[in-house]
């Protein structure tokens, strides 16, 4: 299985960070490749699992929720958490909490009700966001 950790692909990777809706041509411009070779670049980066998807960056506020599980009914939990729309990622981590949950929205009532429903689940600690540095 090929790498990709070449300096062609860190460019595209950094490109793509920056703007996923540059075009294949402008993409290529930047890293010295044809619209072509950088699509077919990036198909292969897809196909590697390197990039599996490409974002939208908003302007709704974050909020970083971790949950400390306070069962052990990880798969039920996880298909919950599929039902919230707001819910921009998930992961599960190691730590002093079980996931960390990125939810996204402006409505604070929104979010409490979401909240609510969480502590069937465990107990939480909430982070917002007050400012994207980057």
């Amino acid at each position: 299985m090929k790498k990709f950790n070449d300096r062609t692909s860190q460019a595209i990777l950094r490109e793509l960070r920056r703007n996923a809706r540059i075009s294949w041509q402008a993409l290529g411009q930047t890293v010295h490749l044809s619209g072509q070779a950088v699509a077919e670049r990036v198909r292969q980066m897809q196909d590697a699992g390197i990039i599996n998807g490409f974002t939208l960056k908003e302007t709704r506020m974050r909020h970083f929720i971790g949950v400390r599980m306070q069962h052990t009914h990880f798969d039920e939990f996880e298909n919950w958490l599929l039902s919230w729309e707001n819910i921009e990622s998930v992961d599960k981590t190691s730590g002093d909490t079980c996931y960390q949950i990125v939810y996204a929205t402006d409505d604070l009532n929104e979010l409490e009700h979401f909240l609510n429903h969480l502590l069937q689940h465990g107990a939480y600690r909430l982070h917002s966001s007050i400012r994207r540095v980057k």
